[in-house]
């Protein structure tokens, strides 16, 4: 089974009869069809977290949505430190002028 994983998980056997399966954040991974039926792998395909394609196409679009949400973030982060700078400049000459 093919996957995409948005977090780091350990997917432990169901019945305990092979060793837990580890996937990376934000990476491809090949798990044992087993993985499925893990509590984990439920919970996190649940909450979108993990999710599982079977074609190329279904695995260029899952890239694309990822690599999309990571610079969407960046820009916001951006964004914030920016209105955090405008804001503290603000305040400093709303000081400066009090102080005059």
């Amino acid at each position: 089974m093919r996957i995409f994983s948005k977090k780091a998980f350990q997917f432990d056997h169901p019945a305990g009869q092979e060793p837990a399966v580890v996937v990376r954040s934000q990476d491809f991974a090949i798990v044992p069809d087993w993985v499925e039926h893990s509590a984990m792998f439920k919970l996190a395909s649940a909450a979108g977290e993990v999710s599982v394609f079977e074609t190329k196409q279904e695995e260029k679009a899952i890239e694309a949505d990822a690599t999309k949400g990571r610079g969407r973030n960046k820009k916001n982060d951006n964004e914030d430190k920016k209105a955090d700078g405008e804001e503290n400049h603000q305040e400093t000459t709303t000081t400066d002028s009090e102080a005059q």
